[in-house]
């Protein structure tokens, strides 16, 4: 074998190079090229002999040359990250050219090509060159059998990657876990989290987002030291295409930061892409612009592929502001063709789904549909949010011919595809944001209805009650997830014991929510779906409205004005309430006077603040229900950006019931009448008459032979048996809604905060809950047609009645109210008479509180 003569080359060349390799495989890359560049360096002086301490591929120690091939290609890898694909490829070939040369042994040549393939294919799939990636692992596999573990691992992981967006993900995924079991066995702990971490990402690009989410916490497990930005990067791209916009972008920006400190510039490239995205989600145009952008200048002569996937998200912001369609269609076009020269077919595909959005913008349906023909059959490929964006255009492209049924068909499809991927989760934050991807699909089923309220109706209604529904099953056991709910629990009263503490306790506190969440987020479901309402079904539930003497109004944001369908004593109408954006002015204005109303009560500016609340609810009441000029009990279903609103408060529905429901398939199927009910009060701390207002509470209950259960000083494991054994629970406690994060909604208890996030894991035997605390009946909803917080919460896990205000309630307007809702309660009235018969007398405060979801009542005993 020639320049196997012993030279006086450096021991430090060997330590160099494995240096080098870990800095490039824990993500710093200007790092691994400085300590690359000084082995090589040390090599050229030396161009002939032995170098100690290198191992070779053939056993042994390895000659210079091939040492100077083995430098090369891991400099390639920091040259990608550092200074694009041209510079890597330059690298990478002239190791290839080298490792041909005469003075090795055949077999150092066979293993080193090999070796030199499988670094040209992960440079070329890295910068999006797929068919060149291709071309170079066909090559490599040649020699596979050769391989020692390392190198088998190298080109398995990279087959997977060029594999994850080909026509079946699922041999990406078995090429990642077989890489995985090569790096586990081989001892190779970074290279096992590489493999898992590309795993993960397969599993989400194939739409099983739980699984994906439960495959990136396990990889956190492994605790390897393989690069953070890259990491982050993938969780977010998850959450992403689950709809949680905030909590990935909250990933992206730390991704960001980290690929910057540490070099990796097309990782942070790649990072600025998505927050565009991100962006784009939110309808943040502008931003969204910027940020594109940026990646595209980080990108610049770096990777002409993932530049031009940067250029995409422009072009999708250009469309979405309806400017210079023609142009996005020209170079939408153009991105096309440079994409499918490349071989990167996923990516062309998502271009032609933009192009294909434009054309339907520009209203050339028959153009859009062909640009959809011509690509996968992105209606069961890719991400739900691709697939959904996919019907939307099928569906566009049906009602511009005017063909509706076609249309409606698209859209029952893309809803079925919805309610399929949300049944795969029992996390209800999950649940919950993945409607974010149907908003538009909603509105375009409304606007393909036929033209009469009934119909209008059920399109409406499907969207609505598939976001309103109960996961199937209950999440499994997590220990894990037990452990750090109550350590945060526990957390969170120290800091409310000691505030001064908040600064050493909030970085804890803010990892442990984060952990929380992702281990709540990857929680499994049943699977399967149910299906979307139909006709008879919605005739069954108006007709069931008539039977209860119930009048519905129905509100929907239609184009930006507010109408309401409404049924009255089994009669249909529609009625155009005027422009949205005055009523969420006003709501707003309510929630604000409530708000400073309750926070004055009993002190001198009282009652000039409740004639100021009295005028906003005047004022939102002439601009929904009064105009209505309905009677009697009303449910209303309100619009998710009105779903906070205490609609019993309003002038025109003062004492009388008014209900309020998610969807009218949650009111009309659900109600529940027990003939008798066990009762449990609970009393949280720091409130002065929370001892008084349960005792009289169960009294109420005791009076009638209802067996109740007091708890003074009631604690997490107490609210927890309660809702598993007994049918009606009150709860006395302080309230907090976390709009920025609705899973940590709570009740402090006597041993901290019980959040939403330990309610969802709990056994439920309870059909009607009373929230005696502040903001309980408060949620968020995400831009579809779910929201999210306590009530909405117990409601979502299968709770029939729950009472809740979605403001502050003085504490003593609470305790002399609530008692006389459960007298009236226990004496055999609905929870929604009950509840205004009740605010009737009391404090005009008490109108606050809301009966949400179905009608619950206690039905005299031996019924």
């Amino acid at each position: 074998m020639g320049g196997r003569a012993t030279a006086r080359a450096s021991p430090a060349v060997a330590a160099l190079f494995d240096d080098g390799r870990q800095a490039n495989l824990a993500g710093r890359p200007a790092e691994g090229e400085r300590l690359l560049r000084r082995g090589l360096a040390a090599l050229e002086r030396r161009p002939d002999g032995l170098v100690p301490g290198f191992e070779s591929v053939c056993g042994g120690e390895a000659g210079v040359v091939e040492a100077r091939v083995r430098m090369m290609l891991s400099l390639s890898t920091s040259a990608v990250q550092r200074h694009g694909a041209d510079r890597a490829l330059e690298v990478a070939g002239a190791a290839l050219e080298l490792a041909q040369d005469p003075r090795l042994g055949e077999d150092e040549q066979v293993l080193l090509v090999t070796k030199c393939r499988l670094q040209l294919a992960m440079i070329h799939g890295r910068t999006g060159q797929v068919d060149a990636a291709l071309g170079q692992l066909d090559q490599a596999l040649a020699g596979y059998d050769r391989l020692g573990p390392r190198d088998r691992f190298d080109l398995l992981l990279s087959r997977g990657a060029v594999r994850t967006d080909g026509a079946d993900p699922a041999l990406a995924e078995a090429d990642f876990a077989a890489a995985a079991s090569i790096a586990q066995e081989a001892d190779l702990p970074v290279q096992e989290f590489m493999a898992r971490h590309n795993l993960a990402q397969a599993v989400s690009l194939r739409g099983d987002l739980p699984r994906a989410l439960r495959l990136y916490r396990d990889i956190e497990r492994l605790g390897a030291a393989a690069s953070t930005a890259i990491a982050l990067h993938g969780r977010s791209r998850t959450l992403l295409d689950a709809g949680l916009v905030d909590e990935a972008r909250e990933l992206l920006l730390r991704a960001a930061g980290e690929a910057e400190r540490t070099g990796q510039w097309l990782v942070a490239g790649e990072v600025q892409a998505d927050l565009a995205v991100a962006e784009l989600a939110e309808g943040n145009l502008d931003q969204a612009t910027r940020m594109a952008a940026a990646a595209r200048r980080t990108l610049q002569g770096k990777a002409p592929g993932v530049r031009r996937r940067a250029e995409l998200v422009l072009l999708d912001a250009g469309r979405r502001r309806g400017r210079r369609l023609a142009e996005v269609r020209r170079r939408g076009l153009a991105l096309v063709d440079a994409f499918d020269r490349d071989g990167d077919h996923v990516a062309a595909d998502l271009a032609r789904l933009v192009v294909a959005e434009t054309e339907v913008d520009r209203q050339r349906a028959g153009d859009a549909v062909q640009l959809l023909r011509a690509s996968a059959d992105l209606t069961h490929v890719g991400s739900l949010s691709t697939r959904l964006r996919a019907r939307g255009v099928l569906a566009a492209a049906a009602r511009e011919a005017q063909d509706h049924p076609t249309a409606r068909r698209h859209l029952r499809s893309a809803l079925t595809d919805l309610t399929q991927t949300v049944a795969g989760s029992s996390s209800l934050e999950l649940r919950v944001a993945t409607h974010h991807h149907a908003r538009d699909l909603a509105a375009m089923d409304l606007a393909v209805a036929a033209d009469t309220p009934r119909d209008r109706l059920l399109a409406i209604e499907r969207w609505r009650e598939a976001a309103s529904r109960s996961p199937a099953v209950r999440p499994p056991a997590d220990p894990e997830l037990a452990r750090r709910t109550a350590v945060l629990r526990h957390l969170r009263q120290q800091l409310r014991e000691d505030p001064g503490r908040a600064g050493r306790l909030r970085p804890r506190l803010r990892e442990l929510e984060r952990s929380v969440a992702a281990l709540s987020w990857s929680a499994p479901g049943a699977g399967g779906h149910r299906p979307v309402v139909t006709r008879d079904q919605l005739s069954g539930w108006l007709t069931t409205v008539h039977e209860r003497d119930t009048s519905l109004v129905y509100l929907v944001d239609v184009a930006g004005t507010l109408v309401a369908e409404v049924c009255d004593r089994g009669r249909m109408r529609t009625v155009e309430l005027g422009p949205t954006a005055p009523v969420l002015e006003q709501a707003q204005v309510l929630a604000a006077d409530l708000e400073t109303a309750a926070r004055a009560h009993d002190g001198p500016m009282e009652e000039l603040l409740q004639r100021s609340l009295t005028r906003s609810a005047r004022a939102l009441d002439e601009l929904t229900l009064a105009p209505l000029r309905l009677a009697g009990r009303v449910l209303v279903v309100p619009t998710p950006g009105l779903a906070a609103v205490p609609w019993g408060l309003l002038p025109s529905r003062r004492g009388q019931p008014t209900p309020v429901a998610p969807s009218l398939g949650a009111w009309a199927r659900d109600a529940a009448t027990l003939a008798a009910p066990t009762v449990a009060a609970l009393a949280g701390p720091e409130l002065t008459r929370s001892q008084e207002e349960v005792d009289r509470v169960a009294q109420e209950w005791d009076s009638r032979r209802r067996p109740s259960r007091r708890v003074p000083a009631a604690a997490a494991h107490d609210l927890a048996a309660a809702l598993a054994d007994r049918d009606v629970v009150h709860v006395a406690a302080h309230g907090r809604h976390r709009d920025d994060s609705p899973l940590f909604s709570s009740l402090w208890l006597a041993d901290g905060p019980y959040f939403l996030a330990d309610l969802e894991r709990e056994s439920r035997r309870a059909s009607h809950v009373v929230l005696s605390a502040c903001d309980s009946g408060r949620a968020r909803h995400r831009g579809g047609s779910a929201a999210l917080g306590l009530a909405a919460g117990l409601l979502w896990l299968g709770v029939t009645s729950v009472v809740a205000a979605p403001c502050r309630i003085p504490d003593d307007v609470a305790a002399d109210h609530t008692p006389r809702y459960h007298q009236l309660l226990a004496q055999g009235l609905p929870a929604d008479e009950a509840l205004s018969s009740a605010a009737a007398e009391a404090h005009p405060l008490a109108g606050a509180f809301v009966a949400w979801g179905a009608p619950w009542s206690a039905g005299p005993r031996g019924r």
